[in-house]
């Protein structure tokens, strides 16, 4: 059993159990408990550390100066009325500790204040007219006497009036329930015995109802200190309305005085009306002043939020800026205005992204509040400027005549450095910009939109102007891209081409290289150059690839098998950096059958470079397994324009595809020695040298004197369907 609801359970069975002890003996149990209540308190303080730690002590301490009086009164009966003035001091304490307690949870306001007055003064017409009223009307009451219970009535009142305030405040939870359920002891035990020792005609009130209660307090507290929850009894609320108005408690409240004045006359006719009436009035009126002040604080409170909330409603909450809401807003008024038309620019930074993967996210809100500030300072009077999310941003501008300016000033001002914790950092922007009379603020963005992408397609760091033939573009391309995604589902529209690789000296062909080709239903060829990207962007390149590796492997099988020729298979970047690239390569030369040695796997530059250290060595580490069987692997494209030294010296590499670049030169003196540098260099390495897009006797020629080795191009042989290169092959192989 958890040991606070065990010790909570040993604490109820021994009160009940007191019931049957006598007088005498009573008073000693009851200094024994509030002992054993002590000890278990102070341990579960220190084994659950709880915060604020100075109002748990507190708390702890009212009971032991409960203990203290009560054991003085046991061990002293001639100091009896001395320990019952000792007994106050537990207020104090008590007190104290609920103010900190509460502090903590919910810092003291204005607001808070004038809501615990509020309760007080409540209390306090309840206190003087069942009382001290009554306590008044009482003959032959020593005034000492009659001084502690004011006393203890108004201490009374104190705690219950803060204890609401924590009760208010603080996070439900068993700990926290016996926690107030223990003062709550406290108060109500000593409030009943106040009342019963006014009302009650003999001179004490002590009963079995209120020892219990003071004994409830001690353990109630003791069990709450070794309950675990009370380590969060002090954390604050996740949520909590800290402007919420108790309206239907205020009402309450202002029912009170007039209703507790009646009581007065009803109950009390010995006293004297102007007594019996001006306290409730005073009372009343205090509590008047105070429910308008704090009604009036409330109302305050609701508008500023209001305001707040709307502001919210219109605005980023990061950079203040209107958003995307408040932007159409603007957008669709100034289209349906008298204008001439509407300006506007939409702006992203390039490479935000990786702030954010690098850095962090805080960083990547301060690098996007200082774009912010730019921006600001950019804008005119009359242009709005918003954040649409992420990175992007938009001005609506008034200034037609100005707009490419604007422009230019913000690609001019994000591309200076920005200081983000203590680190330099460049980044550039992109900006579409549109003017015009469109017909819906859907028009204008995409528009604006076409000309951003325009700019990042451009090179990025740049503005881009709107042009109608940015939308046919646009048009086009996602024509294509759903009869890319109607091919590949439909298994139709594609094909694998075959160009030949021959031997520089002898023409003979000793490789092939598949090429995918796509034809749209109306029967016309696109080109891969406009294919291929649109199929990288909608991620239809990993089946693609796997297609054209499955048909180039099955085709391949009969032609190595009697030619003894290989075939090369371009491998796309996403193909690369799927975990699972290299199993379904084996998977595929399993089924068609196809030697792993008859397979080259091509890949290209630009796919290492653009690929981060990680994605390089996974992609290393996949290669190289590849090789163990047998599988080929070469850079295609080599030389445009990359630092590709390093990639050769750490990456499997067997085959290095020179680019045309170099071949369409290298009948030129000065060009001639760099190719050959290049081809020395694939040697020195043992890689096989192949060049690529031959297509003149001059370049042939050359690369002969070069001793490249092989080469490929239209000077040898344009790409082919597969029956035809079996025609070919063939042919070269009865005329040899």
């Amino acid at each position: 059993m958890r040991i606070w609801l065990w010790f909570l359970s040993c604490a109820v069975v021994a009160s009940v159990a007191a019931a049957a002890l006598t007088p005498d003996s009573f008073g000693v149990f009851w200094v024994m408990v509030q002992l054993a209540c002590l000890g278990a308190a102070v341990a579960g303080l220190r084994m659950h550390r709880p915060g604020p730690a100075a109002a748990y002590w507190l708390l702890v301490a009212g009971v032991g100066v409960s203990a203290a009086s009560t054991a003085v009164e046991v061990a002293a009966p001639g100091l009896t009325r001395n320990a019952q003035a000792a007994y106050l001091v537990c207020y104090p304490l008590t007190g104290t500790a609920l103010w900190l307690l509460a502090r903590h949870l919910r810092p003291w306001s204005s607001a808070r204040l004038l809501d615990a007055a509020i309760a007080l003064i409540g209390l306090a017409q309840l206190a003087w007219a069942f009382v001290l009223l009554p306590m008044l009307s009482r003959a032959g009451l020593d005034r000492m006497e009659a001084g502690g219970i004011t006393v203890l009535a108004g201490c009374d009142l104190l705690v219950v009036a803060i204890l609401l305030r924590v009760a208010f405040a603080v996070r439900p939870g068993v700990a926290a329930g016996l926690l107030l359920g223990s003062v709550a002891a406290m108060v109500l035990t000593d409030a009943g015995y106040v009342i019963m020792y006014v009302w009650s005609s003999n001179d004490t009130a002590t009963s079995p109802v209120t020892s219990i209660g003071w004994l409830a307090w001690s353990f109630l507290l003791a069990a709450a200190c070794l309950h675990p929850g009370i380590r969060d009894v002090g954390e604050r609320p996740r949520t909590a309305d800290e402007s919420a108005t108790p309206i239907a408690g205020f009402i309450g409240l202002a029912l009170l005085g007039p209703a507790v004045l009646v009581a007065d006359i009803c109950l009390h006719h010995s006293v004297a009306a102007p007594l019996r009436a001006i306290v409730p009035t005073v009372l009343t009126a205090a509590l008047m002043v105070a429910m308008v002040l704090r009604l009036g604080r409330a109302l305050r409170e609701r508008t500023s939020l209001q305001r707040e909330l709307a502001f919210r409603a219109q605005h980023d909450g990061l950079t203040g800026l209107a958003n995307r809401e408040e932007f159409r807003t603007r957008l669709q008024a100034d289209i349906a205005g008298t204008a001439p038309g509407v300006g506007l620019l939409i702006v992203d930074l390039d490479g935000f992204k990786d702030v954010n993967d690098t850095l962090g996210h805080p960083a990547g809100d301060a690098l996007l509040l200082e774009a912010t500030a730019r921006l600001r300072a950019i804008a005119g009077p009359g242009d709005l400027l918003a954040r649409l999310g992420g990175d992007e941003f938009a001005v609506v501008s008034p200034d037609l005549d100005g707009l490419d300016g604007l422009a230019a000033q913000c690609v001019a001002a994000l591309a200076e450095p920005y200081l983000v914790d203590g680190r330099e950092l460049r980044l550039t922007a992109s900006v579409g910009v549109y003017s015009g009379a469109p017909a819906t603020t859907g028009e204008a963005l995409q528009s604006a939109d076409l000309a951003l992408y325009a700019a990042k397609e451009a090179g990025r760091n740049r503005a881009e102007r709107y042009d109608p033939q940015l939308r046919a573009a646009h048009v086009a391309h996602a024509v294509l891209a759903d009869q890319l995604r109607a091919a590949v589902d439909g298994g139709s529209g594609f094909a694998v081409h075959y160009q030949p690789v021959v031997d520089i000296h002898t023409g003979a062909v000793k490789a092939v290289e598949a090429l995918l080709r796509f034809t749209t239903p109306e029967g016309a060829p696109v080109s891969p150059v406009r294919f291929v990207p649109v199929a990288e962007e909608t991620g239809l390149i990993g089946r693609l690839g796997a297609w054209v590796l499955e048909r180039a492997c099955t085709d391949a099988r009969a032609w190595h098998a009697e030619h003894g020729i290989s075939v090369t298979v371009n491998v796309s970047g996403r193909q690369l950096r799927n975990p699972q690239f290299a199993d379904d390569v084996l998977a595929t030369l399993r089924r068609t059958g196809l030697p792993g040695a008859a397979l080259v796997l091509e890949i290209t530059e630009t796919v290492l470079v653009t690929a981060t250290v990680e994605e390089t060595e996974a992609v290393s580490r996949r290669l190289a397994r590849l090789r163990a069987h047998g599988i080929r692997i070469a850079i295609d494209d080599f030389g445009t324009g990359y630092s590709s030294l390093a990639y050769l010296r750490t990456l499997p590499i067997d085959v290095l595809k020179i680019d045309r670049a170099f071949v369409s030169r290298v009948a030129d003196r000065q060009e001639k020695a760099l190719f050959r540098a290049v081809v020395e260099l694939a040697r020195s390495m043992y890689l096989q040298p192949v060049a690529e897009g031959v297509e003149t006797d001059e370049q042939a020629a050359a690369l002969r004197e070069l001793d490249c080795g092989y080469a490929q191009g239209f000077l040898f042989a344009r790409p082919m369907p597969a029956d035809a290169l079996q025609a070919r092959l063939s042919g070269q192989l009865a005329t040899a």
